[in-house]
């Protein structure tokens, strides 16, 4: 559930370019959508770039770092415990080890382990953010070899990351004891009015929390489905709210995915920001929302309305993009 494992889309789901095509590359650059008709929209690498960390910018963001330092007393104590644990063991070792390596070295290493408590979560999520994008650089879609020769003769999944918005509605939302568990075993959302991450029963008794799992689906036949840790931001979320995240991908056409981001839950109604679904908040909140709203997207989702005017055109659970 803490990492992402693995994407493959379901055969079922259609992978040409038309998914990137051409005119929609001229409507994103225009910024001059109407009702919106495609739900994967490729993302320009300078709005990628605000939202996302990138090879040259793995800084955490607050809430990345406060992600590792603990959202509950419970995580925040283990987290300091495990903190204060190396700091002693590590001064300790500093100091033994100042008679072989000298005391400049000696003190560096102390300096370290002494403000390990403050220092780990910041390192924890500096290599998370590594990990989304492994050094690879962001590359727009729409990029041909006649546009930067640097291309030419280099293979489509070796140049970079691609990245796209994925466009989508809530098909359904339950709650689960287990990623793996399966739809008999789900429970409605509802059944969970007042919980609080700090007070979650299964965990104090198994250790292991409550899972979100939730369903999205778009018009054009993709379906994927998402676990997350339950919160207490998430009571309010309902089938037909609009869903939109970043998937990143080798490939142009989007037919293996490398990475995804947290997704934004939408009101379907006024469009107003519900949650923000994932276990790794990778997304600049403000700087998301601030985008969606400049390149139209936020807007169209309003106009479209997809829970009203699309039917879901998958029908099996295991016909959906597993990720946990």
């Amino acid at each position: 559930m803490h990492r992402l494992q693995s994407f493959a889309f379901a055969s079922h789901i259609e992978t040409s370019s038309a998914a990137v095509s051409r005119a929609v590359h001229q409507r994103l650059r225009n910024r001059d959508f109407g009702p919106l008709s495609m739900s994967l929209i490729p993302a320009p690498v300078n709005e990628l770039e605000t939202v996302l960390p990138t090879p040259s910018n793995l800084t955490p963001s607050g809430d990345q770092y406060v992600n590792y330092l603990g959202l509950t007393p419970k995580q925040r104590f283990n987290s300091l415990f495990e903190g204060v644990s190396v700091a002693f063991l590590g001064s300790m070792f500093a100091y033994f080890i100042s008679f072989v390596v000298g005391q400049f070295l000696a003190t560096i290493l102390g300096v370290i382990f002494l403000f390990w408590p403050i220092l780990s979560p910041e390192f924890k999520a500096y290599q998370r953010n590594w990990e989304l994008v492994g050094g690879r650089e962001l590359i727009d879609v729409w990029m041909d070899d006649e546009d930067d020769g640097f291309w030419s003769g280099l293979d489509d999944d070796k140049r970079g990351l691609y990245g796209a918005y994925y466009v989508a509605h809530v098909e359904d939302v339950c709650v689960v004891d287990d990623v793996r568990a399966s739809a008999d075993e789900e429970y409605e959302l509802e059944d969970f009015d007042g919980y609080t991450m700090e007070n979650d029963e299964l965990e104090s008794v198994t250790g292991l929390p409550w899972k979100l799992r939730i369903r999205l689906s778009d018009g054009e036949g993709r379906g994927m489905q998402v676990h997350s840790r339950l919160s207490e931001d998430y009571l309010d979320i309902e089938p037909g709210m609009n869903a939109v995240g970043v998937l990143l991908s080798t490939n142009r056409d989007f037919g293996k995915l490398s990475g995804m981001t947290d997704f934004c839950i939408f009101d379907e109604v006024d469009g107003s920001c519900v949650a923000w679904v994932g276990d790794y908040p990778y997304v600049d909140k403000d700087a998301f929302l601030r985008t969606l709203r400049k390149n139209g997207v936020a807007d169209s989702l309003i106009a479209k309305n997809v829970a009203d005017t699309e039917e879901p055109q998958t029908d099996e659970l295991n016909e959906y993009i597993d990720v946990r």
